[in-house]
């Protein structure tokens, strides 16, 4: 039971955070302000958290583990002919751009805040590209492989191109002010590009 409290206030104490790092920024955000919007004492906050690095860390962790698990939902073997894998193409970005819009924090805290405050967070946010963009090479080979994508594709340059574009689509999404719109036009100008360059 005492786990299930521990683990609950440890959640919303991330989640008043991530509001507040991507409301103000990292650096003019503080520990007092998160402490202060959950009725918190100081002394309750460093039971859960070494500093504001380390609540930072945590939440930009539990950012990666959200687009991670997206970028993750569907089988990469999954497809046999180009229709379908751009019809899994189109769910998996459907997917993402929904992630983003219905929390457009989390746009601004990967993209904005998370980079040049900490060796260890600029590697974290490498290492979690390299993940992305391995997830997103396992279906570029799986099209390879079956003869519909080109046969000489570089999967693993191409892969890592692709989620530049839709990283960008995906920052200028949340920052839109007609969100649904934005995701809807990005849809229509990616998938054709994507498709008119690697289609066999």
């Amino acid at each position: 039971m005492r786990n299930e409290i521990v683990d609950k206030r440890r959640t919303q104490i991330l989640s008043a955070a991530e509001k507040i790092f991507a409301e103000k920024g990292y650096h003019a955000a503080n520990i007092a302000t998160i402490a202060s919007k959950l009725r918190m004492g100081h002394g309750t906050f460093y039971r859960y958290f070494r500093n504001k690095l380390d609540i930072f860390n945590h939440v930009i962790e539990e950012v990666i583990q959200r687009i991670a698990k997206v970028v993750a939902s569907e089988d990469p073997s999954a497809t046999n002919t180009v229709s379908e894998y751009r019809a899994q193409v189109e769910r998996l970005g459907g997917k993402l751009f929904t992630l983003f819009m219905e929390d457009p924090y989390l746009s601004k805290l990967i993209f904005y805040e998370a980079l040049g405050i900490d060796e260890s967070l600029n590697r974290k946010i490498q290492n979690a590209m390299d993940l992305f963009g391995e997830f997103t090479e396992r279906y570029l080979r799986n099209g390879k492989e079956k003869g519909f994508l080109k046969s000489g594709l570089d999967t693993k340059t191409t892969a890592l191109a692709l989620n530049a574009i839709i990283f960008e689509a995906v920052r200028r999404i949340a920052v839109s002010a007609d969100r649904p719109r934005a995701a809807q036009e990005w849809m229509r100008a990616v998938i054709p590009l994507m498709f008119e360059g690697v289609a066999a």
